[in-house]
């Protein structure tokens, strides 16, 4: 007497028609982007990755300097070149932090809080007169902003 097969098994057929199924439809996704699931597109050249290490490495420079202004200058520069990062990345936004809120689900969560902290005492140097923002302080700005920089 022939053995029953159950009736929620596929056979053998059943499951060449189904993976060949699942193949086609894998190929019809690939141009599309199928393969990046899961991976951070970064839409950075190698040109503007060197770029952003050439950046980081004069804004490194300046942050060597015990001169307020440079201090300031580099602090600047640090949230330009963030900025500058998220446009190449391709995250949206009129401004600044219209893009980092757009890209936040992007960044490690952590990065992403000392990316904002950076540039709100960004904000403070630029937009609040009288403020008096120390050397460390500044310096602490900057070098989370160019964390991320780092991160890429």
């Amino acid at each position: 007497m022939a053995q029953k097969k159950h009736n929620n098994q596929p056979d053998f057929l059943q499951s060449i028609v189904i993976g060949i199924g699942r193949l086609l439809i894998w190929l019809i996704k690939l141009p599309f982007g199928g393969l990046k699931k899961g991976r951070k597109k970064t839409g950075l050249t190698v040109a503007d990755k060197n770029y952003l290490v050439k950046k980081r490495l004069e804004i490194e420079k300046m942050l060597s300097s015990n001169r307020p202004i440079e201090l300031k200058q580099a602090l600047i520069e640090a949230d330009k070149l963030v900025d500058h990062t998220l446009k190449l990345q391709l995250f949206s936004g009129a401004t600044f932090a219209d893009r980092l809120r757009n890209a936040e689900t992007s960044i490690n969560p952590s990065l992403y809080q000392a990316i904002w902290q950076g540039h709100k005492v960004r904000n403070a140097i630029v937009h609040e007169q009288g403020n008096s923002v120390n050397n460390s302080e500044l310096i602490a700005a900057t070098e989370k902003l160019l964390r991320y920089i780092k991160s890429i």
